[in-house]
């Protein structure tokens, strides 16, 4: 917590960094827009969280703390779906539309392609101009929407993963430790 308070206020930082964007507006869902008693884990023999209860209402932050290991990952696979539960149950309002970005979330990318073409390809309506303008906010600018994500860095990478992943207009946003791969500026 002291290390966030410290981040929180350098003022600097933040002043220095091109990365700006904004949410767009997303659907609302009724609450409880997810709710989940379950046992977790890869297999029956491997529980990692026993017994979560855990409710979700829209317009909820939820930051999850703790040690390697302790199961945090594994936690956020189960409420996006992706991680099978052990036992137990998880209730999802048919109107959620979650968002994940994966500590894999890389993987994601087309690496032999660009940005603009990843936006062009996850929207067939968007022209070439709102893309480049969408993607400036995300420090995208000029012809780096040209360029071969195979040359990004790690950080670029990232960015463009949660621009792509933002644009979708997620009401739940489930973010495993997105700011690995990016430098103190952003």
């Amino acid at each position: 917590l002291k290390a966030i308070e410290k981040l929180t206020s350098s003022p600097g930082l933040q002043a220095e960094s091109p990365f700006y964007f904004e949410f767009f507006p997303c659907k609302e869902v009724a609450n409880p827009m997810l709710r989940m008693e379950a046992d977790l884990g890869y297999d029956k023999d491997n529980t990692i969280v026993a017994n979560a209860k855990f409710s979700l209402d829209f317009g909820d932050r939820v930051a999850l703390l703790g040690q390697n290991g302790e199961g945090k990952s594994t936690f956020i696979k189960s409420v996006a779906g992706d991680l099978p539960l052990l036992g137990g149950e998880v209730f999802r309002h048919n109107n959620i539309n979650i968002g994940y970005f994966s500590q894999q979330q890389l993987d994601s990318l087309d690496y032999r392609s660009t940005p603009l073409k990843h936006m062009l390809a996850l929207d067939p309506k968007i022209n070439e101009g709102q893309a480049r303008k969408y993607l400036g906010g995300f420090a995208f600018t000029g012809n780096t929407v040209l360029d071969c994500v195979e040359y990004f860095s790690g950080g670029e990478k990232a960015r463009l993963a949660l621009a792509l992943l933002i644009y979708q207009k997620p009401n739940l946003l489930l973010l495993d430790e997105p700011t690995n791969h990016l430098d103190i500026q952003m």
